[in-house]
C-alpha cells in the first residue's frame, strides 16, 4: 500500500526564501547610492578627458608634422631653382644634379675667365645640392657677410666635418695665402687626399687649367666651363683646350644668352643657364676685387 506523501512540511513559504533586510542596512544602501552614482559619473568623465587629451596630443603632433612638411617644401621651393638645359648634348642634366645629390664623394671644377660667373654657378649649384639632401657645405676663399646661415666659411680644411660639400675659390685662397698654400696645387693633393675618406664633394673654382696639376684634373668628375677669355683656352691643359674647342661654336652661336654654362660630365653634357642664388649680391663675387697684395 503506497504511503501517502505529507504535502504540509514540504510546502515553504516564498517569501521566506528571500532575505529580510534590515533596517540599519536600508539606511546604509540609502546613503552610499548618490556616491556610488557619483562614482559612475566621475568615472565616465575622467575617461571622456583621457580620450579628449589623447585626441588633441594626436592631433598636434599631426598638425605639427604637416606645418614641418610645409615649411620644408617652402623652404625648397625658395632655394632650389632649377637650371634652364639651353642645349643637351649628351645624358640628362637630371641625371647629373642627381648624381651629386646621392653619390658620396664627387670632385668637380668650375673654371672660366674673370667675371665670367664662376662663383655665381658654384654657388647656385651648392644651393640646390643643400635644398636636396641637407648636407653640410663649407665654402672656402670668399670673404664677406653675405653668406646664408648654412654655408660655414673656413680657412682650413681641417675644419671641413665628413659628409660635406666645399666650395672653394682658387683666386681667394691665393689672395690671403691661407695655411701657407702657395699655389693652388697643393691646396688640391690635400684635398683630394681627404676627399674620398671623409666622403667629400668638392667644387674648385679656377680661373686656368694651366695652374693646376693634370693629375688633379684627371680624377675630376665634371667640369663646368663659363666663356672663356681672348687667350685664355690658349694657355689651358690640352684636355681643357680640347673640350672647349669642342663647345666653342655652341659658345659662339649662344653667347648671347646670359649664364650660359657648359657642363662635361659622364651624366649629362651641354650648356645651361644658371639662375643667381637667393642670397647673391656683388659683394660675393667681388670679395677681394680691388685689393692690393
Amino acid at each position: 500500500m503506497a504511503k501517502r506523501k505529507d504535502t504540509k512540511g514540504s510546502s515553504k513559504d516564498s517569501k521566506s526564501d528571500k532575505p529580510v533586510d534590515s533596517l540599519g542596512i536600508k539606511i546604509f544602501k540609502a546613503i552610499l547610492w548618490p556616491f556610488r552614482m557619483l562614482f559612475v559619473v566621475l568615472s565616465w568623465i575622467v575617461k571622456v578627458i583621457i580620450l579628449g587629451v589623447e585626441w588633441l596630443i594626436g592631433l598636434f603632433f599631426k598638425t605639427a608634422k604637416k606645418i614641418k612638411k610645409h615649411e620644408s617644401s617652402k623652404e625648397r621651393s625658395e632655394h632650389y631653382v632649377p637650371f634652364n638645359v639651353v642645349k643637351s648634348l649628351n645624358g640628362s642634366f637630371e641625371k647629373f644634379e642627381d648624381t651629386l645629390s646621392k653619390k658620396d664623394s664627387t670632385i668637380g671644377i668650375i673654371l672660366g675667365a674673370r667675371g665670367s660667373g664662376k662663383s655665381a654657378v658654384g654657388m647656385k649649384l651648392l644651393e640646390n645640392l643643400h635644398a636636396l639632401n641637407s648636407r653640410k657645405s663649407y665654402a672656402m676663399g670668399f670673404k664677406t657677410t653675405e653668406m646664408p646661415a648654412w654655408i660655414t666659411l673656413i680657412d682650413d680644411i681641417s675644419q671641413i666635418e665628413n659628409n660635406s660639400y666645399v666650395l672653394i675659390d682658387e683666386g681667394g685662397i691665393l689672395f690671403s695665402a691661407r695655411k701657407g698654400f702657395s699655389d693652388a696645387n697643393q691646396l688640391l693633393s690635400e684635398l683630394l687626399l681627404i676627399a674620398r675618406h671623409k666622403d667629400l664633394s668638392i667644387m674648385f673654382i679656377s680661373q686656368n687649367s694651366a695652374n693646376l696639376e693634370i693629375n688633379a684634373i684627371r680624377q675630376a668628375d665634371y667640369l663646368i666651363l663659363k666663356p672663356s677669355s681672348l687667350l685664355q683656352k690658349d694657355f689651358e691643359r690640352k684636355k681643357i683646350k680640347e673640350i672647349y674647342d669642342e663647345a666653342s661654336s655652341d659658345f659662339d652661336k649662344l653667347k648671347n644668352i646670359n649664364g650660359l654654362t657648359y657642363i662635361y660630365s659622364d651624366a649629362f653634357k651641354g650648356f645651361v643657364t644658371n639662375p643667381l642664388p637667393t642670397f647673391w649680391t656683388t659683394k660675393i663675387s667681388k670679395s677681394y676685387s680691388g685689393k692690393k697684395e
